[in-house]
């Protein structure tokens, strides 16, 4: 019930039009209420969930991704690691998310991210330490009419598995 998809997925990402809404259908209500998403009315913001890598595979605390994208359509937004028990993992890295004011832009306006349990030497990160099989989860704020509208037509990031450790760090 947590993780099951009532809504859309596009690029591994799944979101809900209903989300936030006030006539959000009980199922959409239940996996809000279950997750403690604390959702907002879509105008304000948009929420989409991601389990997998580009490859398929599931996300996991022993491994690094790259979290590569461009312009997203809303006026700010973030990505955040939730550990498997939908709550933020149990760390002192400081580092459990990264936002559209920490990413550096190339000269086309694309960005990249290091979603791993060990910061990078450079760059915006958010920390998997502690986190189990996790997701990510994408916020867009005050996203523009068409993005509400149209799951489909919004840019997603891209999520690459970079390399994995044996096992989890301690």
């Amino acid at each position: 019930m947590k993780h099951g998809t009532s809504g859309e997925v596009h690029a591994h990402w799944a979101g809900n039009r209903l989300t936030g809404r006030v006539g959000a259908d009980p199922w959409t209500r239940a996996q809000v209420a279950l997750t403690g998403l604390l959702a907002l009315n879509p105008s304000q913001a948009i929420y989409f969930r991601r389990q997998v890598d580009d490859s398929g595979a599931r996300l996991r605390e022993n491994c690094r991704y790259r979290i590569a994208g461009g312009a997203l359509p809303g006026r700010w937004w973030s990505v955040t690691v939730y550990a498997a028990d939908d709550y933020l993992p149990l760390n002192h890295d400081d580092a459990l998310s990264f936002d559209a004011t920490e990413v550096q832009r190339n000269g086309a306006g694309r960005w990249s991210a290091t979603v791993a349990p060990d910061r990078p030497a450079q760059g915006a990160w958010a920390s998997t330490r502690n986190a189990g099989d996790f997701d990510l989860t994408l916020r867009i704020y005050n996203p523009t009419p068409q993005a509400q509208a149209d799951f489909g037509a919004i840019a997603f990031p891209t999520v690459e598995r970079i390399g994995c450790n044996k096992t989890p760090r301690a």
